[in-house]
């Protein structure tokens, strides 16, 4: 698939804003769906929309250009990639992920002032923001399309292990699809979620439609702050340690060696890096937006998670990759 707008690179960079402004247009019309597995005319797309025609034809003119669309005689279809991503009906859909990447809140920190983020080396990010603040549930009922597979891929890896976790621990667990995973995959499980409140209304009301309710109980607070409890058989840390610099990660993993059972496991799952830092792409470009959204945050490699482990005293049992995701997961054990 080519989604270039110029052969020029620097044009094309320069110009991807509108990648972003057309795809979430589009997704807002639901113009992906609509489509489906059929061809339809600009007019057709305009009156299941109710957009204007002239905005229609323009729109899905451009996503052919970006290859999300296919255009033969003034007819459009969705390529393979919008049909596998961003088709509703398809199990794969990432639509709502763009209430997360291009949300106001994270395209102004990105945008509105690159230089000073670089020169300060990180940003306020959303430190400021209340832990009652609407945006929170919105960003974690956004992030349920990009976790979901993770979550799966992380149950299947227990499972795989024969791991029989009674008691597990899901460290600011947002959606709390990971803990919900977990418990879905051993039936004698039970799952604490910490988080603040609000998001965690979003992980019960997911563990209640998982049939999970009576096995899944919450925590409200600051993570770094309240009592964890003890003896957890299993402690997950997904996509948390990246908001921090080194000494806030080992402060967590220290945190979480506490809580832990004498044979339990700590799976730190999220988006790292190869060593070079620069490779695969999607995994090293995340350091760029850690360094525009977070004060201290990182895209932290392998390496360095075992050496914070290390500190506090767990050690690395396996690393491993989880396709079709660009997250890892690493197990950490006393």
């Amino acid at each position: 698939m080519t989604n270039i707008i110029s052969n020029n690179p620097v044009y094309d960079i320069c110009l991807s804003y509108q990648k972003t402004a057309a795809l979430q247009a589009a997704i807002k019309l639901d113009i992906f769906t609509k489509i489906g597995n059929s061809r339809l005319s600009a007019e057709q797309i305009s009156d299941m929309t109710g957009a204007a025609p002239r905005g229609v034809r323009i729109l899905c003119d451009f996503l052919c250009i970006i290859g999300m669309l296919e255009k033969e005689s003034a007819l459009y279809c969705l390529s393979a990639e919008a049909q596998r991503l961003l088709d509703r009906s398809s199990p794969y859909c990432l639509a709502d992920i763009i209430d997360f990447y291009a949300s106001p809140e994270i395209v102004s920190q990105v945008m509105n002032d690159p230089l000073s983020y670089v020169m300060t080396g990180g940003a306020s990010g959303m430190t400021n923001v209340s832990p009652d603040n609407p945006v929170w549930v919105k960003f974690a009922l956004a992030m349920i399309p990009f976790t979901s597979v993770t979550a799966k891929r992380t149950a299947a890896y227990i499972a795989r292990r024969g791991m029989k976790p009674r008691k597990i621990l899901d460290v600011a667990a947002g959606h709390g699809l990971f803990g919900i995973e977990a418990a879905a995959a051993v039936s004698e499980a039970f799952v604490t979620a910490i988080d603040w409140g609000a998001v965690l209304e979003v992980a019960k009301k997911n563990a209640a439609s998982a049939g999970l309710a009576e096995r899944y109980q919450t925590i409200i607070g600051d993570a770094f702050k309240i009592d964890w409890g003890e003896n957890y058989d299993l402690i997950l840390l997904p996509n948390i340690l990246h908001h921090f610099d080194r000494e806030g990660c080992v402060q967590m993993m220290g945190r979480a060696r506490k809580s832990l059972s004498s044979t339990g496991s700590v799976f730190v799952i999220d988006i790292m890096p190869d060593s070079d830092r620069v490779s695969p792409p999607e995994q090293a470009a995340f350091a760029f937006l850690m360094l525009a959204t977070t004060p201290r945050g990182d895209a932290y490699i392998c390496e360095e998670y075992e050496a914070m482990a290390k500190e506090v005293g767990l050690n690395l049992v396996e690393s491993r990759k989880l396709p079709p995701t660009p997250q890892t997961l690493m197990e950490f054990r006393l």
